[in-house]
């Protein structure tokens, strides 16, 4: 039984409010921005009295918080999901790259708000400087992946570290400059040339 199967009808009620705000804040926020956006806006959006909102989140700061760490913790769930399955660390690497487009085009409001809205707020730059980023995250799991391919003789002896960084900066500078407006076909033909250049340096010549 899941979770969510756990919890009360009423629970899962609350649950299900509380995920058509978020839904309904994204959409906004990534449109408009964040101050140009109203809770009362917010509510008509999600189709809730404006008060409903304020049961769950005290305020529009608040709700970007929660908005913020929800949408990044589903983000790093589903890119460690890809790089845990089934597979040699070649192809875990290689369905990674792959899986990209439909990741970034799927998280794309979100990638737009995150740009837009949490690197020009020192606020919110100050409230999660002290938290690992999706970035970090991934890199930490992008390097454990590279060092057991260096161990079987998959890979090259390469800093695994360092490797890890730049793959993520990469994937993270493409995310960023392709937010604003994604095209599924430009990113998927980027994405294409991005696994040839890192496998192409990785692998061993004899797994080429």
């Amino acid at each position: 039984m899941s979770e969510q199967e756990k919890l009360s009808r009423r629970q899962r009620d609350r649950l299900r409010h509380k995920e058509e705000i978020l839904a309904a804040a994204l959409k906004l926020f990534s449109e408009r921005g964040f101050h140009d956006v109203s809770m009362q806006e917010i509510a008509a959006e999600a189709e809730f009295a404006t008060g409903t909102l304020y049961n769950f989140f005290p305020s529009k700061e608040a709700l970007f918080d929660t908005l913020i760490d929800d949408s990044a913790e589903r983000i790093v769930g589903q890119l460690a999901a890809i790089l845990d399955r089934p597979g040699t660390e070649v192809e875990r690497l290689s369905c990674y790259f792959r899986s990209l487009p439909a990741q970034l085009e799927e998280h794309a409001p979100f990638i737009k708000l995150y740009v837009s809205e949490v690197g020009t707020r020192s606020v919110k730059l100050a409230r999660y400087r002290d938290k690992p980023e999706v970035s970090t995250i991934i890199a930490t799991k992008l390097q454990g992946l590279l060092e057991s391919g260096i161990r079987k003789g998959l890979f090259r002896s390469v800093d695994a570290e360092v490797t890890a960084i730049a793959i993520t900066s990469t994937l993270e500078t493409v995310a960023f400059n392709t937010g604003e407006k994604f095209d599924r076909a430009e990113v998927t033909q980027i994405m294409a040339k991005a696994e040839h250049l890192f496998l192409e340096g990785l692998l061993q010549p004899e797994g080429r």
